[in-house]
């Protein structure tokens, strides 16, 4: 069975034919480039076994620690201790011996030195009561305030004379006015007192007194 070509006008059988033929034609131009294989001749001589030389392993790196290094303190100064040097004794000085100087001898005039006495305290001795008047001393009871029984205490003060009487005498306290009246009078005619004394000297002088008026069951 053929088939007709409608572009060549040729079979398909010459077509493949030549196609072959190419194919074989530049397979054998490629084995006649091949570079030809050389065979080494055979060793017959005595193979060395040498083995290789294994680097030995580095050394492990240790660190070293550091040492501690402590900061010192600062030392603490002491003061030095004083030292004690003895010392020899100060010779005394002697002075040499003089002869007492008289009021005669030299051109120099004496001057005379007054003496000072001095005056001893004053002895005082101060007023008091006289005893030879005691008796007297008491004031009368005022006659309303024995009614009412009551009692009471004046103080006052008193301005003794040289004579021993009773110059002055102010009301200090007392419970009634007729207690201050009834002692006021009394003090200014009856009291009688010895006067205060300086080195034996009378001389006035104030005391204070109190005054009790009680009711004797």
């Amino acid at each position: 069975m053929s088939y007709v070509s409608v572009y060549e006008n040729k079979t398909p059988r010459s077509k493949g034919l030549i196609m072959t033929g190419a194919v074989h034609a530049a397979i054998i131009a490629a084995v006649i480039a091949m570079p030809a294989i050389v065979v080494p001749d055979r060793f017959e001589g005595t193979i060395l076994a040498i083995p290789e030389r294994l680097q030995p392993p580095p050394e492990p790196v240790i660190e070293k620690e550091k040492p501690d290094v402590k900061t010192p303190s600062p030392m603490q100064q002491t003061a030095p201790k004083p030292q004690i040097i003895d010392l020899p004794p100060i010779p005394k000085q002697q002075y040499a011996a003089t002869s007492p100087v008289s009021a005669s001898e030299g051109e120099g005039m004496a001057i005379p030195m007054e003496t000072i006495t001095i005056a001893p305290e004053p002895v005082i001795v101060g007023a008091r009561l006289n005893t030879r008047y005691a008796d007297r001393f008491q004031p009368a009871y005022p006659p309303g305030q024995l009614r009412l029984e009551r009692e009471g205490e004046v103080s006052v003060r008193v301005l003794v004379g040289t004579d021993g009487r009773v110059k002055r005498i102010e009301l200090i306290e007392a419970p009634h006015e007729d207690f201050w009246k009834a002692t006021r009078k009394q003090a200014l005619s009856k009291w009688r007192f010895t006067p205060e004394t300086r080195d034996g000297t009378p001389y006035e002088s104030w005391i204070t007194l109190k005054v009790r008026f009680e009711i004797n069951s």
